[in-house]
C-alpha cells in the first residue's frame, strides 16, 4: 500500500491518500502547516511503498493443492498408475523455482 509519511522532529506521522492527495479531517490547516514545515525545511514528506514483495515460498504455498486434494492425487495416482501429483508439484516448482 502506498502512503506518505511527514516527519517533523523525529514524530512520523502517516497519510494515507485518494489519488495522491493527502486527506485531513480538520479542513486543511495541519495541511498548509505541513507545507510550511516543509518549505521552511524543518520536516519532510515522502512517499512510502509498503507493498509486500512475495517471495517463491509464498507464490508456492498458494499455487499448491490443498492437502486434502494432493492426498486425494498420491491415492489416485496409486490406484490408476497416473502420475497426476508429481507433475502438479513438478508444475508448480517450475513456475516458481528457487532463486
Amino acid at each position: 500500500m502506498k502512503y506518505f509519511q511527514h516527519s517533523n522532529d523525529g514524530v512520523v506521522t502517516h497519510y494515507f491518500t485518494e489519488d495522491h492527495k493527502f486527506s485531513f479531517t480538520d479542513e486543511g490547516t495541519r495541511y498548509d502547516r505541513m507545507l510550511a514545515e516543509v518549505e521552511a525545511g524543518t520536516s519532510t514528506i515522502e512517499e512510502v511503498d509498503d507493498t509486500p514483495v512475495l517471495t517463491y515460498a509464498d507464490n508456492r504455498r498458494t499455487a499448491y493443492a490443498s492437502w486434502g486434494d494432493q492426498l486425494d492425487m498420491q491415492y489416485h495416482d496409486a490406484v490408476d498408475g497416473t502420475t497426476t501429483w508429481k507433475d502438479h508439484v513438478a508444475s508448480v516448482k517450475v513456475e516458481y523455482p528457487k532463486p
